[in-house]
């Protein structure tokens, strides 16, 4: 794997962001000495510097609409995949971690993954693009798609959303096809289906 372009904390460029591990590592069965071990050292979001531009012209246009675009994971050290990968499959089994985390390739290690979440900027808090309930098939593109309850047409509405602001800045739904992480790969079609 090669290592990840100039890494920078988004909130050096004016972006929202906090780590996920950092503030949710106990509740998948990793300690604060794994993920520091793993060289995560506080809730600050790293990404390649690459990708700042296209995450600030997002950011830009939610901005109009009092909302902004909020980052909750970019670069993930390949050490702190290890260790996330090992502790979920003891908590969670290896089916279902392999749906969620790819490690195989580890996209976030190269710093040009985020995972990602639409955020009020008057309220302060994140916007629900998913009902918890639902469990973790709701993670994935499509989900409320077939659904006519005025709720989960609204998620529905704010995925699309969210995946069309990506998509246009060279962004694409990563191989788990989760609603919420994209890579930077302009040169690929778009893959939001």
């Amino acid at each position: 794997m090669t290592s990840p372009d100039n890494l920078v904390y988004i909130d050096g460029y004016g972006l929202l962001g906090s780590n996920f591990y950092w503030h949710r590592h106990e509740a998948h069965g990793l300690s604060k000495d794994d993920i520091l071990e793993a060289g995560l050292d506080s809730e600050r979001v790293q990404v390649s510097e690459k990708i700042i531009p296209f995450l600030q012209e997002i950011d830009k246009e939610l901005q109009e609409q009092d909302k902004r675009l909020f980052v909750k994971e970019g670069y993930r050290s390949q050490d702190l995949y290890q260790i996330v990968y090992k502790r979920r499959v003891e908590k969670y089994g290896k089916e279902a971690t392999d749906r969620l985390l790819n490690i195989d390739s580890m996209p976030h290690a190269l710093g040009l993954s985020v995972d990602v979440a639409l955020f009020d900027a008057k309220t302060n808090s994140e916007i629900l693009m998913r009902n918890r309930e639902d469990g973790i098939e709701a993670l994935f593109i499509r989900f409320y798609k077939e659904r006519q309850d005025k709720v989960s047409r609204k998620y529905q509405e704010r995925q699309d959303y969210l995946a069309e602001l990506m998509l246009l800045r060279g962004f694409r739904i990563g191989t788990r096809r989760e609603y919420f992480h994209f890579d930077y790969r302009p040169d690929e079609p778009e893959n939001y289906i």
